[in-house]
């Protein structure tokens, strides 16, 4: 997840995650932790004929910290920081000026840029990654359509880098660094993942229990890898829709508002215990809401749909796909 500004004592760096829900992360590494870490990344994320070239990296979070500024001391790379309170015209100027080989962002900055190419800028990056929320796969073929380039996902969090894309774009988990044990979740074929990292001594992590829906692929990669190979990671499981013994993950309902609005447009879905909201544009409400009926009628939940407001602005992270008790 992202970073709050961290504070320092000797080589020992705390900071905190954004927190996508519940209070935010507490995370503590060391000076070698970082470099441990850095290095993992970039092996993971760059080609090997890359690693010794110059490269321009740049990272848009919600802040800064000492993990992240490191990269600008980690051999021939230059860094560019970008919070996600910059201006989305603002961020594509600087862009356009960095011309960075690497651009990892959340997946809502990284619409806000397609729809700006698409109104005419002429920015285009060499490589894309996000992480820290869900993206499906109509807005992964429109950026990638948009952008010439096909973004790829990376799956970090307070607990760590927890996995990274092969060069067929799949997510495998870094089981090289990591036990990943798996908590099935009735009802469907995800795991919650309890992980145990190998290496962190600062704050050790053995155990934890995370809450992200991982669902894993149903045949091989044709990477090989023997890390397991997971579908990008589509929200937690607070955010999964279950009435009774049916439940309905955040993939099929992405799946099928894209499908009924397009990717570009942006929508929210808020299920509970009497019914769903849906949220979009008032020429488009009318259209998600009854594609959302058909999805649970197939589904055999007989609940209401009904149509709200355009949804609001992303301030920090996008959660499109919902579930209230309240």
């Amino acid at each position: 997840g992202a970073a709050a500004p961290a504070v320092s004592q000797g080589t020992v760096v705390a900071g905190f995650s954004s927190g996508s829900s519940g209070a935010p992360g507490l995370f503590i590494s060391s000076k070698a932790e970082r470099a441990a870490y850095l290095g993992h990344m970039i092996a993971r994320l760059m080609p090997k004929s890359a690693l010794f070239r110059k490269k321009r990296i740049a990272l848009s979070l919600r802040a800064s910290s000492k993990l992240y500024s490191d990269v600008s001391g980690a051999g021939p790379f230059r860094f560019l920081f970008l919070g996600l309170d910059v201006p989305g015209e603002v961020k594509l100027e600087r862009l356009d000026a960095f011309a960075p080989h690497i651009l990892i962002a959340p997946a809502h900055v990284l619409a806000d840029l397609t729809r700006r190419v698409e109104d005419g800028a002429p920015w285009r990056p060499a490589r894309l990654f996000w992480g820290a929320e869900p993206m499906g796969e109509t807005e992964r073929d429109w950026i990638e359509a948009t952008l010439e380039s096909r973004p790829a996902p990376i799956y970090q969090a307070t607990e760590g880098f927890l996995g990274a894309p092969c060069v067929h774009g799949t997510l495998h988990l870094n089981e090289d660094v990591l036990i990943v044990e798996r908590e099935p979740v009735p009802g469907t074929n995800r795991f919650l993942p309890i992980i145990t990292d190998l290496r962190r001594t600062t704050q050790p992590m053995i155990r934890l229990r995370l809450p992200d829906l991982l669902e894993p692929l149903s045949a091989p990669c044709p990477c090989g890898s023997a890390r397991t190979a997971i579908r990008p990671v589509e929200g937690r499981l607070e955010d999964l829709w279950r009435w009774g013994g049916i439940a309905v993950p955040p993939r099929a309902v992405e799946e099928t508002l894209s499908a009924a609005l397009g990717p570009a447009e942006d929508w929210r879905a808020v299920a509970g215990p009497s019914g769903v909201v849906v949220e979009a544009a008032p020429d488009r409400v009318g259209a998600a809401a009854e594609a959302l009926r058909a999805l649970l009628a197939e589904r055999g939940v007989a609940v209401p749909v009904e149509a709200g407001g355009p949804p609001s602005p992303v301030e920090v992270k996008r959660r499109r796909v919902r579930w209230s008790d309240g």
